[in-house]
């Protein structure tokens, strides 16, 4: 028991100089001895400190103040007056106080602390000391030769011996050395002696350890008198739970700069009307600050508004208000093509308490590799779609096969099955495509038994050379001789022909194949996993244990991550070691050096490519991985695409030199031909130098044909330069060359501030030439034709839903040509584009219908778009949409 009594202001000078906090409120009493407010007597400097608990009050002030006291009022008077009549304390929690109301006399005493109070009552003050979790005790110096050698110990509340261990009845009287024989080494003597001869109060946290006692204890000490009055309370715990606290938001930072995730977390900022006006940030891990271009602490507390412009962009923001309101999660892809950045995040949203938790990680190389397979795609089917109409072109007929072979006879060849043939090859073989295809050569015709040719066909399918004959074919109905060419084609062959009468082509096809590319686009979270070693008897390091794992790790087990923890990393990933990772994490454990490396884990049920960093983490290794499987499989799907591209463009080269040389040759000769006979025998033939007329113009419309055809597959086949063209330059040298036309029809061409675009001049030529051509020749008769060439830039949410550019973009040159001319049906819109399509005889109007599709192609290689309008008899307007 504390022996002494101190006068009111001693007394709460005293208080004053306990660690925690408190407030002295006196009851307020009607004429019947009814509590009916509370009047606050003395608040400590520490209750002062605190917001929203009763140290707000200043002396002299009521609790219940105002004509309506607010609820919290009367719940605080309701508690202060049960305990005041019951004399037993009541403690409550407000946010990470403890508050506790004790009855002092006719008054309330409010401690605010950080542990529970068990007290006993009495009077006012003596009650308060006895009762309080703060020790107490009363110190007289000891005197030798005028310096104080040490304190004697007067007076001790219970406290003592809670925290101590040793009770005031064993340490009123003696020493304090005796008592705590520490306390010197400690420093608490120096402190003491300083506070008894300067009278100035001190407050010290130091730690003690001596045979009985151990621990951090906070003390203060204030001159009363002759003596001293302690008060002091044992703050270990509270540092313990402080660094673990540390420990803790350092670790958990760590763990999440190393993730290969942007992660941060958003605070909602709102305007008055209680509306979310913008966001503010709480925390970032390294990759987020790296991306945003700040340190940690700028970023901290700032507005999202004021720094990051991907993370505020317009879309976002409400995707982050509408998670924040809703609670609903959400995830999405989001591409940002500003401040020099052209990337694609995998975004994910969740609402935590109060704020908005966003993690994003970066998805480019994937989307990049998407669009550029599904490019190689898109040019595979043009080369494919224009090596069909190159054939059903042809005069040739052109069939493909497949060998059939017989496993009991050797594999030996016994049949041929039918993969191919054109249009043309039903003018002579009067066999439509849809009746052969799917069956086999010799139920279809099986002359070519008898006659030979299988024989042939089968020495070409089984050595690779090549069979060229002329045959006289008179079987299965037909009769007629043949020029039959046969090249090897797989496990099988194509075969040209042609019947007596028409001149000898050869040609080649090239073997369709398009694959078929699905793209998987999955949000690619960082894997993470801590592991501590695991050491054998030697102290060599012989496997490791999982100590943590995210959900992304644990998705590949099917398990929780929880199911993981403990458990030997050689249980989980039993070749782990065989394929080298073991040895990577082990020197990461032992030089503390981080590696970042890719990796392909195989086992016997799965295969995956990782990109993985290890790094070293106190004595733990912390790997954290990034599944890029998905990425690898697509590159090698690509290479495998880009080479059958290869294979099938230089075919296509194959088959422009054969057009070029072989299918000219003879029409040159038709020609010079013709010339002889009309210039030798025109008066003998009569009549017939007209068909020979008529036989030379059909050779030179052949001829041009030849030339057109061999244009547009150079437009397909060749990759030429880029860079930047003058459109306004190139329009002005097209007039040039068409001067000629232009003139006869007295024509008007409009164009003016034509924009510069990326792209190859004498394409671009071409595609110029074509459309103005094309306008001066379908004019209406007696008519002046006007041309107006027009430009504009048009964003990409602009195009019309039908409009499809080979290459996406954010903004497109949109370029007009526009015509007073006869139009067009606007059904056959799609139609005028295609090789060989015309909608009007070769009398009407000249030429191949081979115009347009050069057209079509020249935008296709700047990975644009055209489309048409018309109304027949009011002109046509050509659109072209070219990236910017």
């Amino acid at each position: 028991m504390l022996s002494v009594q101190l006068p009111e202001s001693q007394f709460f000078e005293l208080l004053d100089t306990l660690p925690g906090a408190a407030v002295w409120m006196q009851c307020i009493r009607n004429n019947h001895g009814e509590p009916i407010n509370f009047r606050v007597r003395f608040v400590g400097q520490e209750a002062g400190k605190l917001p929203n608990t009763l140290g707000a009050f200043s002396p002299g002030t009521m609790l219940l103040h105002g004509e309506t006291p607010s609820a919290t009022q009367q719940a605080h008077f309701r508690q202060l007056v049960s305990v005041l009549q019951t004399g037993q304390p009541y403690q409550i929690t407000q946010g990470h106080l403890t508050e506790e109301y004790r009855p002092m006399a006719d008054g309330v005493l409010c401690l605010i602390k950080p542990t529970p109070v068990d007290a006993n009552p009495g009077s006012w003050s003596q009650t308060m000391i006895e009762g309080t979790t703060q020790g107490v005790m009363l110190l007289e110096p000891v005197f030798a030769e005028d310096r104080i050698t040490d304190f004697r110990i007067l007076a001790a509340n219970p406290a003592l011996s809670v925290m101590t261990h040793v009770t005031p009845a064993e340490a009123i009287g003696r020493l304090h050395s005796e008592v705590f024989p520490q306390y010197r080494a400690d420093g608490f003597f120096r402190q003491f002696c300083a506070t008894y001869t300067d009278g100035q109060p001190r407050r010290v946290e130091s730690y003690y350890s001596d045979e009985q006692l151990q621990g951090w204890f906070e003390v203060a000490a204030v001159r009363h008198g002759n003596g001293l009055v302690l008060t002091f309370s044992n703050s270990t715990e509270a540092r313990q739970y402080k660094k673990a606290l540390e420990e803790t938001n350092t670790y958990l930072q760590r763990i999440i700069d190393s993730s290969q995730t942007g992660i941060l977390v958003l605070k909602p900022v709102c305007n008055e009307a209680g509306e979310v006006i913008d966001f503010q940030f709480t925390r970032s891990n390294r990759l987020t600050e790296a991306f945003v271009g700040q340190q940690p602490e700028t970023l901290r507390q700032a507005l999202v508004e004021r720094w990051a412009n991907i993370i505020r962009e317009p879309a976002l923001m409400e995707r982050y208000r509408h998670t924040y309101h809703t609670g609903e999660n959400a995830r999405f892809e989001t591409n940002y093509n500003l401040d020099g950045f052209d990337v694609w995040f995998n975004v994910q949203c969740t609402r935590q308490d109060d704020e908005v938790l966003v993690t994003f990680t970066d998805i480019t190389a994937l989307k990049k590799t998407q669009q550029t397979l599904e490019w190689q795609l898109s040019r595979n089917r043009e080369q494919a779609g224009l090596l069909n109409s190159i054939l059903d072109s042809s005069d040739n007929g052109i069939m493909a096969f497949e060998a059939i072979r017989s496993p009991e006879d050797g594999n030996k060849i016994v049949d041929f099955r039918f993969l191919m043939a054109n249009q043309a090859s039903t003018n002579v073989t009067g066999r439509a495509p849809s009746s052969v295809i799917g069956r086999t050569l010799l139920r279809v015709f099986p002359g070519n038994a008898d006659s030979g040719l299988f024989d042939g066909y089968v020495h070409t399918t089984e050595t690779g050379e090549p069979y060229h004959t002329e045959v006289y074919y008179n079987y299965d109905g037909l009769d007629f001789w043949l020029t039959i060419s046969a090249h090897k084609l797989g496990d099988g062959f194509v075969v040209t022909f042609s019947d007596v009468s028409a001149l000898k082509r050869a040609t080649r096809i090239v073997e369709q194949s398009a694959m078929k590319l699905q793209t998987i686009i999955n949000s690619s979270q960082t894997g993470i996993i801590l592991y501590e070693p695991v050491k054998n008897e030697q102290g060599e390091l012989v496997d490791f244990r999982i100590r943590r794992a995210n959900r992304q790790i644990a998705g590949y087990m099917k398990l929780e991550p929880e199911d993981m923890v403990g458990a030997l990393a050689s249980e989980w990933f039993p070749d782990y070691k065989n394929q080298g990772l073991f040895a990577q994490y082990c020197h990461t454990y032992r030089t503390a050096e981080t590696l970042h490396f890719d990796f392909n884990y195989e086992d016997g049920e799965m295969s995956l490519w990782f990109d993985i960093i290890s790094t070293k983490m106190g004595d733990d290794v912390l790997v954290t991985l990034v599944d890029y499987t998905t990425l690898k499989r697509l590159q090698q799907q690509l290479e495998g695409s880009v080479a059958d591209l290869q294979r099938s463009n230089d075919n296509l080269q194959q088959f422009a030199y054969v057009a070029s040389h072989d299918l000219q040759e003879p029409l040159r000769k038709i020609q010079a031909f013709g010339d002889v006979l009309k210039l030798n025998y025109a008066p003998l033939l009569g009549e017939g130098s007209d068909i020979i007329t008529r036989m030379q113009a059909s050779a030179m419309r052949m001829s041009t044909l030849i030339r057109d055809l061999l244009e547009y597959s150079r437009l397909s086949t060749q990759t030429m330069p880029m860079g930047p063209v003058a459109l306004n330059n190139v329009v002005s040298l097209v007039l040039e060359d068409l001067d000629v036309p232009i003139s006869e029809t007295h024509a008007s061409i409009q164009f003016a501030d034509l924009p510069t675009v990326r792209g190859e001049e004498s394409q671009l030529r071409q595609l110029f030439q074509n459309l103005i051509s094309n306008a001066l020749k379908f004019r209406k008769p007696e008519a002046q034709p006007i041309i107006s060439i027009r430009a504009q830039t048009v964003m990409a949410a602009e195009l019309p839903a039908d409009v499809s550019p080979v290459r996406k973009a954010s903004r497109y040159h949109m370029i007009t040509v526009s015509d007073n001319g006869i139009g067009f049906d606007e059904r056959y819109r799609e139609r005028i584009f295609q090789v060989f399509q015309r909608l009007h005889s070769k009398l009407q109007y000249p030429g191949t219908g081979i115009g347009l599709a050069i057209v079509q192609k020249v935008v296709d290689n700047h990975g644009g778009a055209i489309t048409a309008f018309s109304t027949m008899d009011e002109g046509a307007t050509f659109v072209v949409y070219l990236p910017c």
